[in-house]
């Protein structure tokens, strides 16, 4: 016990109490001063490694910590592979909005200004959010079942270029002219460093028709990729530089993939302790076994790029949407993202996407009644979205021309209807189950799905008689089915509700790999038959995969890759002349060697009106030096003097058949005005 001086000091003294709020204020303000410091500081530290990263050529690290700071900074899900994947959502609605800054400002693509901006703004919002950079701990087995899924599916995609050398790889990578007209707008966006739409001057004379107008989402988020993984703001030799952008097709495929596993993991809903873990791993591998395996890797050789791309975003849109964070910000600005890389990936796949979110609003509207929003505001933002929503479709129709673009031909391979009606059927089973009904998630992705197929309903219906039209109705179809796919989560809410005893890390293990096996097997992910193709209805054989048709080289293959390196050696790639191919005796091939040849030389302008007339170019190969010529070989001459004739520049015509090539260097002598060149090249 203390004496009495000591206790009437103690008297006098100021309560604790006092002092305690009074050093908290001081300490507050301190640190309230000091956050513009410690933000400058860390702006300053990004970019110095980025430019750090750049000065050692790697400026692929710049790209990796991009993602992984989006991924810590936001808080969607309670798994790493949550957040990645939600990261990977965010950054492409942002460069693809943020591809409009790019085009106005005075960098360009340099690597260094897009990654030292982009790391400066994710310290901004750290900042100002006050959300310290973290990423959880948990990792899910139906996660790394996903991750496995797409690095097997890039694989697959990739095996028959992985071991041939650089020419021989355009058999494969170049197989049809879809691919290489989406490239040729690749090539426009990342040599112009824009969209095409905003500097038009810079890049027209190496630009298809159309592409002023036509949505370029992927090819700026790939430009972006690219002056990441290339290191320079320039995009080097043509032909290099398309072996990059296929590269970059295989890895969206792979992520196509991962994000349609990991998607439909997250309609299981809330995990509770150990129950779900083997029918999530058993949904989540079947899921992934089905696309990397079955009909969907044709999408890889068929060229349908900006569908893959826009796919991987539907998919992972309708997990980010239906069951969305916490925060409505965050869940605003993750639907957002995921609408626009679908809309501005492939624009035909817009009312899934709209659905999607009309279905989200349903449900979810009470939390944003409820959220503590000023009056004003949150009635702006709603008129707005409802306006976004509703004048979309009717948007899309006019000024994209959906509409009209329903009733294109074109040749895709169809999804065999069986297949359709198994997904379809186990979708609204999985999801319609009492069991899984309950959830709010469920009920949305439910909805999304029976007014998506009264959708494509009315298509079919429309298109009855038109079987020569399903080119766009198939993709319509193929994004409706991988919907259903994400939809298959809800099975696991089947599985028996007693809860199961805790069990060693091995014996685990052993379940999930057992589990994933048997789904990939119920998949019809294993071939047990030689490989065999049903030509007439391009369809797998019985027992047959599309994996062992891909991976064993038994589709069909362009075989022009030594075509392609005799041209390359005499300058056709290099001279910047407008060039038309007639070398193989198959049109589709010619198409496509003209293009490449517009493409390398960047002056496909220049022949653009005539490239389209090569896919007639059929039989002008081992022609007779006496005699009658063929029908077929007749007509393809006359196609090849009308683009000489009419061709808005003179023109090279690159042939291997010695009797051609006389016959067009005499056509040349009588018409000297036109100044056409013949190339022969054997």
């Amino acid at each position: 016990m203390g004496s009495e001086a000591e206790t009437s000091a103690d008297a006098d003294a100021p309560p604790p109490p006092r002092r305690h709020r009074h050093a908290r204020t001081v300490g507050a303000a301190h640190i309230a001063a000091s956050r513009p410091v410690q933000a400058t500081t860390a702006v300053a530290a990004v970019w110095l490694f980025a430019y750090a990263a750049h000065a050692v050529h790697l400026d692929l690290a710049t790209l990796l910590v991009i993602v992984l700071g989006t991924a810590a900074l936001n808080r969607y899900g309670s798994t790493v592979l949550d957040r990645i994947m939600a990261a990977v959502v965010l950054l492409a609605g942002t460069a693809i909005v943020g591809g409009l800054v790019i085009s106005y400002w005075p960098w360009g693509l340099e690597p260094v200004a897009v990654g030292g901006f982009a790391l400066s703004v994710l310290v901004l919002v750290s900042f100002a959010a006050r959300r310290r950079f973290r990423l959880p701990k948990r990792f899910a087995a139906a996660d790394a079942i996903a991750i496995l899924s797409g690095a097997a599916a890039t694989v697959i995609a990739a095996w028959p270029t992985l071991h041939s050398d650089f020419w021989k790889q355009f058999d494969y990578s170049a197989l049809l002219a879809d691919r290489l007209r989406q490239f040729a707008m690749f090539d426009v966006v990342r040599s112009g460093h824009s969209y095409a739409f905003a500097h038009f001057d810079r890049i027209s004379a190496q630009a298809l028709p159309g592409t002023r107008t036509y949505p370029s989402g992927m090819q700026m988020v790939y430009a972006i990729v690219d002056c990441f993984a290339h290191g320079d703001a320039k995009p080097g030799a043509p032909l290099d530089e398309f072996v990059r952008y296929y590269w970059y097709t295989l890895i969206s495929f792979g992520l196509l993939v991962l994000a349609t596993a990991w998607a439909a993991r997250r309609m299981v809903g809330p995990m509770v302790a150990d129950r779900l873990r083997l029918p999530s791993v058993f949904v989540t591998a079947g899921v992934g076994a089905f696309l990397s395996t079955g009909y969907f890797l044709s999408y890889v050789w068929q060229g349908f790029d900006s569908v893959v791309f826009a796919c991987v975003f539907l998919v992972a849109g309708m997990a980010v949407i239906l069951r969305p964070p916490r925060n409505v910000w965050e869940q605003v600005l993750l639907a957002g993202s995921a609408f626009l890389a679908v809309v501005f990936g492939h624009p035909l796949l817009l009312p899934h996407i709209t659905l999607v979110l009309v279905a989200a609003l349903v449900v979810y509207r009470r939390r944003f009644i409820k959220n503590r929003i000023g009056g004003k505001l949150a009635f702006a933002i709603g008129t707005l979205g409802v306006a976004v929503l509703v004048a979309a479709p009717l948007f899309a129709v006019s000024g994209l021309n959906i509409g009209t673009r329903f009733h294109t031909d074109g040749f895709i391979i169809a999804l065999p209807w069986h297949v359709v009606l198994t997904v379809g059927v186990a979708a609204a089973i999985a999801l319609a189950n009492p069991a899984t009904r309950r959830l709010p998630h469920a009920k949305a992705a439910l909805g999304a799905l029976a007014a998506t197929g009264a959708v494509q309903i009315a298509l079919e219906i429309d298109l009855v008689g038109h079987s020569s039209t399903r080119y766009y109705v198939e993709k319509s179809l193929n994004g409706l089915v991988l919907m259903c796919l994400v939809g298959l989560g809800g099975l696991a809410n089947l599985w028996p509700q007693a809860r199961p005893k805790a069990k060693p890390w091995p014996i685990r293990q052993a379940e999930n790999a057992i589990a994933a096996v048997t789904a990939a097997l119920a998949a019809g992910a294993v071939a047990f038959a030689p490989a065999y193709i049903n030509w007439p209805r391009f369809q797998p054989g019985t027992d047959s995969t599309w994996a062992q048709l891909w991976t064993g080289r038994h589709t069909f293959v362009a075989d022009y890759g030594h075509q392609l390196h005799a041209q390359q050696r005499l300058g056709v790639y290099t001279d910047g002349q407008p060039t038309i191919v007639a070398s193989s005796p198959s049109g589709i091939l010619n198409l496509n060697m003209s293009l490449l040849a517009g493409i390398a030389n960047r002056d496909l302008h220049s022949v653009s009106s005539q490239i389209n007339r090569t896919t007639d170019l059929y039989g002008l190969t081992g022609l007779p030096a006496k005699g009658e010529w063929s029908p077929q070989a007749k007509a393809s001459l006359k196609i090849l003097e009308h683009i000489i004739t009419s061709n808005k520049v003179p023109i090279r015509i690159v042939v291997s058949d010695k009797v051609l090539a006389a016959k067009l260097q005499s056509f040349g002598a009588q018409h000297p005005q036109f100044k056409v060149k013949i190339l022969y090249v054997p």
